[in-house]
């Protein structure tokens, strides 16, 4: 029956979809506990805590189970579609591999193969950490833990730091565009961390004026000189408590002056090149 599981694959029954949504729900749980654990066995080698890691047996019983029942709620999750194809491999494989460490630290505990163990579930917190950062990467975009950092963490981690002097501005063309300088950083506020390059929900990005015309899966979410029938403004028009409000409760708002301007700039034919004096935007509605 490959074409039913194909179908299964690419068209998810809604059930699943909802109990895929859990995931964000239950994955704190096995994270702090993992965690709390590590700290707790590695305080039990120090005399004065040696009692330290009295519940490692309760919290493994407990973690161990949620785990899998996490990692399986991320698969069903990704059934949805959306994320950045490389980011969900790694983050999917270093989550199913997290809960068969626990799995395995709860074996290991249970017969009392202390080694082993310490081992297994020291492995297990550092593939954890790993999956979790990629997890945040596919919710919040890749430079989300990084992008406010001061120069010299960025410079540890060997992240390019976005900040330039003012020698390298002056050497390198700058985009002057209405666009680039003021409508697309209040998309990227308020809409890319799930219409970006990492996670593309219903297919759409927001992140370029060339997306935004290609759309998603319900069409162009833009119609330039047409605010009123561009998507992604309808969105975000709609009363807060509605299941189709962008951005949804709870994230970031677009404030009302910035929803002006991506109305007026929508209106004045949604120009990805002009610059603000070749198309004199109100003057309020400028940063």
């Amino acid at each position: 029956m490959p074409g039913h599981h194909f179908y299964l694959v690419n068209h998810p029954p809604e059930i699943l979809l909802f109990v895929g949504r859990l995931h964000p729900l239950l994955v704190h749980l096995p994270i702090g506990m993992i965690f709390v654990l590590a700290l707790l066995e590695i305080a039990a080698w120090f005399p004065r805590f040696r009692k330290a890691n009295a519940s490692a047996g309760f919290i493994l019983a407990i973690a161990a189970p949620f785990a899998v029942v996490t990692a399986l709620c991320g698969w069903l999750l990704s059934l949805g579609g959306g994320y950045e194809a490389k980011l969900l491999f790694w983050h999917q494989w270093l989550g199913i591999a997290t809960a068969l460490g626990c799995v395995i630290s709860a074996i290991f505990f249970r017969l009392g193969k202390h080694f082993a163990y310490h081992a297994s579930l020291f492995t297990t917190a550092a593939v954890l950490g790993a999956a979790g950062h990629l997890g945040g990467s596919l919710t919040h975009g890749s430079d989300y833990l990084t992008q406010y950092a001061p120069s010299f963490v960025k410079k540890i981690l060997g992240v390019a730091d976005e900040k330039k002097s003012p020698i390298d501005a002056a050497n390198q063309p700058a985009d002057n565009s209405l666009f680039a300088s003021q409508i697309l950083p209040v998309l990227k506020n308020n809409c890319t961390s799930c219409h970006g390059p990492q996670k593309a929900k219903g297919g759409l990005r927001l992140d370029s004026s060339a997306a935004l015309l290609k759309g998603g899966e319900h069409g162009s979410a833009l119609k330039p000189g047409d605010a009123a029938h561009s998507l992604f403004l309808q969105r975000m028009l709609l009363p807060l408590s509605s299941d189709d409000h962008m951005p949804p409760d709870g994230k970031p708002q677009p404030s009302k002056n910035e929803i002006a301007l991506l109305t007026w700039w929508v209106e004045s034919g949604a120009s990805a090149t002009k610059t603000p004096a070749e198309l004199t935007p109100p003057a309020e509605l400028l940063k």
